[in-house]
Parts: structure tokens; sequence; C-alpha cells
């Protein structure tokens, strides 16, 4: 089981959020087209997930397995994937050469820039294309490097769940399949994916991955200071910032009072978002110095916060938008609008893996 393999066969998606459980199951492929069949999610136990990282298989898998019976999907193939702090991606350029030695030019490369033993993490790569450097050929070549550990523990949670792990995806690569338009054309977006203990920042040029970064901002630290400031317990914290919460802009005041209170505990957290998203821009245009980002998407729960998608627009002037998961997918007939808009910002990693599932590349 390769991190690049590929399987038309599985078509089922489950993403292993530390707050929320998600499955998505599709028909089609990308050359006949993805259609909604199933999608489910489920609150993910406290005790199963630490850092992260599942540490409790069996109990996770049970979890699993029953939000797979309860969404109605029976496909027992499944893509599942590893993200976060677990996984490193990034591209490198070396001369053309042998398959053979082309594995051990990556290998040292890898070892240069991986925060861990090489020792201790299961490595792929796959070559782009090619590229002239100084009037030389050059090949580009994206590397996945992630943790035997967690990789380990994600199998055993697919056995313990009854499923066959067809497929070990990225989170990245699967988000970005989901919300980025396969007619991009090469247009460069960030695309910010809102976690709930973390947040991943990517910029792609059309289907291409440039730029990935996770920061340890998310949507956990906003339940945090609501339920310290105004002393309330989690499940009422949440309860508020869903149905209260609300970014306003600066000197815009509202009738209701504990909107305005909410705001004022959120916006610094807010605010530090706004400023690792544009760090991460600074840093990726002055890198890749040809290279205009044209837009930026937003995905994950906490995507759905009113007017946050203004107020990042308008603090870092570019266009703004909440993603859909579903811009590659025909979802009509299959379920309520409410629902799919209700559930949507949350689907994409699972979206993007099914879709994986589909993919006869």
């Amino acid at each position: 089981m390769g991190l690049f393999s590929s399987s038309p066969q599985a078509q089922v998606g489950i993403d292993i959020g530390s707050d929320t459980l998600k499955v998505v199951e599709l028909g089609g492929s990308y050359r006949s087209g993805f259609r909604l069949l199933h999608m489910g999610s489920a609150p993910c136990p406290l005790s199963v997930i630490r850092d992260g990282v599942p540490v409790a298989p069996e109990e996770l898998g049970s979890h699993i397995r029953a939000l797979l019976d309860r969404s109605g999907i029976k496909q027992d193939r499944a893509v599942m994937a590893v993200g976060g702090q677990a996984v490193t991606v990034r591209e490198v350029r070396v001369p053309p050469m042998t398959k053979q030695e082309l594995t051990a030019a990556v290998r040292y490369e890898a070892e240069r820039y991986l925060p861990y033993n090489i020792k201790e993490v299961y490595m792929d790569y796959q070559v782009l294309g090619e590229a002239a450097e100084d009037g030389r050929k050059m090949l580009d070549v994206i590397v996945v490097a992630a943790r035997q550990d967690v990789v380990d523990q994600i199998v055993a949670v697919a056995d313990a769940a009854r499923v066959q792990l067809r497929i070990l995806d990225v989170e990245s690569f699967a988000l970005l399949r989901s919300v980025v338009p396969t007619s991009a054309n090469g247009q460069t977006s960030a695309v910010v994916d809102f976690g709930a203990e973390a947040s991943d920042i990517l910029i792609t040029e059309g289907s291409r991955l440039r730029f990935t970064r996770n920061i340890p901002i998310g949507g956990s630290a906003l339940l945090a200071a609501i339920r310290d400031a105004m002393e309330v317990d989690g499940a009422t914290a949440r309860s508020l910032l869903e149905e209260k919460g609300e970014v306003l802009e600066e000197g815009a005041g509202t009738a209701d009072p504990s909107a305005e209170r909410l705001h004022d505990i959120i916006a610094p957290h807010i605010g530090d978002l706004v400023t690792e998203i544009r760090r991460s821009l600074d840093y990726y245009q002055t890198r890749s110095r040809a290279a205009v980002v044209n837009q930026i998407l937003l995905s994950g729960g906490l995507a759905r916060l009113r007017n946050l998608d203004r107020a990042i627009g308008a603090e870092l002037g570019l266009t703004t938008v909440v993603a859909s998961p579903f811009v590659n997918v025909t979802t009509g007939g299959v379920t309520q609008t409410d629902r799919l808009g209700a559930m949507g910002t949350t689907m994409a990693v699972a979206v993007g893996l099914a879709m994986r599932g589909g993919d006869v590349a």
C-alpha cells in the first residue's frame, strides 16, 4: 500500500478528525464524473485521539463502523489519510536519473528537511514533470514522508472498522482534490482548512500543491476562550459560537449584546489566524516571485463562522470565499440541501478521499 497507489474500486472516504468523524461514498470516476451517494458524520470521542493521532484503534474503529452502517455505506473498501504534524510534504528538483538513483536521491533530500529520523517514516514520491534550470533539464518530484507509528495506528483503525484500506492518502491532497474546481486552469489559490486543534494553509497552482503549512490554531481555541470568558461548559460554548458567533466589522454594532460579547472574545484568535495566513502568503510569494495568489478558499468547521470570509478578504485584500467540497461532485437528489449546507465545509477531506478511490488514472 503506497501513498501514491491507486484503485478504481474504493470510493469511500473516511476522515478521522479530532472533533468529528466523517464518511462519504461517491459513485463514478474522473472519467464519468462523481456523484454523491451517502455521507455522514458523528462526534469523535475525546479518548481515542491524542494530538491528532489515534490512540485507541479498537474503540475508534467501532465508532467508524457504526457511522458507516448508519450512513448506509456497505462498500468495504475505503481511503483514509494521514495529516497534520505526522506528515511532511516537499517538492524537490533533481537531475534526470534511473529509478534506483532517484529513490536514493529522494531519500537523501528527505533527510535534510524531515523533523524526525528517516528510519521512523514511511516515504513515497512521484515525479510531477520536467523543468529547466540554468539550461539543464531537471525533474520536479513531490516527496511525502509519514510517521510510521501514526500510519500503523490508522491501519489498525481500518482493521477494527472492518474496512479494507486500499489507499493511504495525504489530507492536504484530498482537500485540494475536492475544493479546487477541475476548471481552475492553473489559477493560484490559497486554501485554509480549519480543524479543531490545528489548521492547514495550502497554496495550489491549479491542482498542483506548491506550499503547505500546519499552524496550531483551530476551532477549539475559540471554544476554550468562550468557555473561560463566559464561564459556561463546552457544549454551551459550541452552541453560542454556532448560533450567535459572528465577525463584526470595525465600528459596526449589533442589536444582540451577546453577539458583540462573542466577537470581542474570539477577535484576538481571528487576528492570529489572519496573521498566520498573511505570513504564509508573503513567504510563498517571496519564494515564487512569479506567483500571485488570486483567491482564498476557506474550509473546515470554522469556515461557517458568519462574516469570517469577508473579514479575511478585507484584511488581506483578496477575494475570499467559503469553499464547496462538492464543486466537482453531483449531489442532486441525494440529500437535503440544508443538510449539505450544514455539513458541507467539514466534509472536504472525506469527499477528496472518496474521489481518490475513483481515480482510474
